[in-house]
């Protein structure tokens, strides 16, 4: 993928754009390898495309922010060859202040009802990590036989170390799941050849259990942010310390942590009709 990227930083330099701007591009595309972890072309997919925006989305507050760095990323992967269907799609709206893409509690469970039966366990034992620390979906690889045992993740990015705590049914629960699938050390979430499980393979089979569950459950809101920002909803409403709950997702900015915990408009509605209807009691 060097390669590829010095290639593009020529491409850029035949098209006379400044050194600056040459330079703003590389970072731009170098961030994203380095977070989705990309060491070839064929390493590129759509999900971590689509999981990277939902990081830009975490992480710059002006859509026009995330539209820069989707322009660039999207002239890069059109140099290198890859269909039309990868390219991203630019944030037209401003960000809203609900979230209607996201699981509540009901809908969590059951998605793991019926993850255990389509015998899917992996993913059963995968969402509830998900949900239960809070760490995205690239960090799955931290889960180790020996993070369970420590009770406590240690998620490396940037030279940086953030430490996730792991709950204690969470912990039990993962240590049997371990026992029962022969996993004795390493990486848990991993595939016959030892290596973490792709994101396609994970969007796929959670699209998969999604289509089954039915019940009104939407497709839309199956996506490995959602069970971070179900985490986080949770978090607040068992604790209110916004602080915490900044260092366990690893955001630098409260405003960032403040996405997380907004209510979408049913919820909202709900909240409102509990009021309505205590007030009527009264």
């Amino acid at each position: 993928m060097e390669d590829k990227v010095k290639e593009f930083e020529t491409e850029l330099l035949r098209e006379e754009k400044k050194q600056n701007t040459v330079k703003q591009y590389l970072k731009y595309i170098n961030d994203f390898i380095e977070y989705a972890n990309i060491e070839r072309k064929e390493d590129i997919t759509k999900e971590k495309l689509i999981e990277y925006k939902e990081h830009l989305k975490e992480v710059h507050k002006k859509e026009s922010s995330i539209n820069i760095k989707i322009i660039i990323i999207n002239k890069f992967i059109a140099f290198i060859g890859l269909p039309e269907k990868y390219k991203l799609k630019q944030i037209k709206t401003q960000r809203k202040t609900n979230l209607e893409n996201v699981l509540n509690e009901k809908e969590y469970q059951r998605l793991l009802e019926w993850a255990m039966k389509l015998n899917k366990i992996t993913m059963y034992y995968l969402m509830r990590t998900l949900a239960g620390t809070g760490i995205r979906i690239s960090e799955l690889q931290y889960i180790t036989v020996e993070a369970v045992k420590r009770g406590q993740i240690e998620i490396y990015n940037k030279g940086k170390k953030r430490v996730v705590p792991i709950k204690s049914s969470l912990q039990k629960d993962l240590k049997k799941y371990c026992e029962e699938s022969k996993i004795e050390k390493g990486i848990i979430f991993k595939n016959r050849q030892g290596k973490p499980l792709s994101n396609s393979y994970i969007w796929k089979q959670l699209q998969y259990i999604a289509g089954k569950a039915r019940g009104g459950l939407s497709k839309n809101k199956v996506h490995a942010h959602s069970f971070r920002h179900l985490f986080a909803k949770e978090f607040i409403a068992s604790t209110g310390n916004q602080m915490a709950l900044a260092d366990i997702l690893g955001h630098k900015s409260l405003e960032t942590t403040r996405i997380y915990t907004t209510m979408s408009i049913q919820e909202q509605k709900e909240l409102l009709d509990k009021i309505d209807k205590e007030k009527r009691r009264k």
